[in-house]
């Protein structure tokens, strides 16, 4: 019977640990704009009742990370949302929805042989449609699997297009870890 109990300690544990991971590799992950005044509503599904609204705080260094589960007409249904770094917390709002506005993803150019490019598509195999030459805060309009469908000026231009998910960031001010 002890040893039943522990597992199954150990089991939940394990479960509350997947909900605070900080990297997922399996969801898109954004962060929300620090310029806006707006707060995330937090939505129990599209169109349905405000369950929590989240103001940006005050701090400079910390700001909410969403980790995306699917897109659909405008909203992202959420993994979780987290406020990172220095006044870390935790939301549980799996499976939640928020209106796509104002989330942002940093695109890095972390070496000097890296070239990030958007495509048409979300696969690697459609055409390219745009190179990114240098650090890029961009909007995030839809995703699919890993890609995220991202838009940004180019002078009085906006540009759009598949961003693969090894060229993602979710961090406003840092770079990330780059896996293949």
């Amino acid at each position: 019977m002890r040893t039943i109990l522990v597992l199954l300690l150990s089991s939940l544990n394990l479960i509350a640990q997947d909900n605070d991971k900080i990297h997922y590799l399996d969801f898109v992950e954004s962060y929300y704009s620090k310029e806006t005044e707006t707060p995330i509503l937090i939505y129990d599904a599209i169109n349905g009742k405000v369950v929590d609204s989240l103001y940006n705080v005050p701090s400079k260094y910390s700001w909410y990370k969403i980790a995306i589960i699917e897109s659909e007409y405008g909203w992202f249904k959420i993994k979780n949302i987290q406020r990172l770094p220095d006044s870390y917390k935790n939301y549980n709002y799996e499976n939640y929805w928020v209106k796509t506005s104002n989330f942002l993803i940093s695109v890095d150019i972390f070496g000097e042989n890296h070239i990030v490019y958007l495509y048409d598509e979300p696969t690697k195999k459609s055409n390219r449609i745009h190179k990114i030459d240098n650090f890029q805060q961009v909007n995030v309009i839809e995703t699919k699997d890993l890609w995220s469908m991202v838009s940004f000026m180019v002078g009085k231009k906006k540009v759009t297009g598949w961003l693969s998910f090894k060229d993602q960031c979710a961090y406003p001010w840092t770079t990330c870890p780059k896996y293949d």
